[in-house]
């Protein structure tokens, strides 16, 4: 599997299949997050897509772009999700939104090893607040 594919992966398997199992497998042990949310191991990897998953029902993914350079994969993803728990201090609302984030991978021997991304907090606050 080339990295551009299992970053895609990581997204389908992650956000909408709810796959742990792969999500393990293909993060390293020692996965590092730079994002607010933090994750320090695969298993923190599982633990916030689990959080994700218990806020956010019907997810869907698309992949609006995807680049992959020396281990480096960039992407644009449109997440499109109902509302289905507290999320921002914000009670399930079942509302139905749809937002773009971009995120950084670092790749190395079959596994994500690193990740730099940012969800558009002010943005879905905004859609689940209107």
């Amino acid at each position: 599997m080339s990295d551009k594919e299992l970053v895609i992966r990581f997204f389908t398997e992650g956000y909408v299949n709810k796959n742990w199992k792969f999500i393990t497998e293909r993060l390293s042990e020692n996965y590092v997050d730079h994002s607010p949310a933090g994750a320090r191991s695969n298993q923190d990897a599982v633990n916030i897509l689990t959080a994700v998953s218990e806020m956010f029902g019907d997810m869907r993914i698309r992949m609006e772009d995807v680049f992959s350079e020396s281990g480096m994969v960039a992407a644009r993803v449109r997440y499109d999700a109902v509302h289905i728990g507290e999320c921002m201090g914000i009670a399930a609302t079942g509302r139905h939104i749809t937002f773009e984030a971009l995120e950084h991978f670092k790749v190395m021997n079959g596994k994500i090893v690193e990740s730099w991304g940012y969800w558009p907090d002010k943005e879905i606050e905004r859609l689940l607040k209107s």
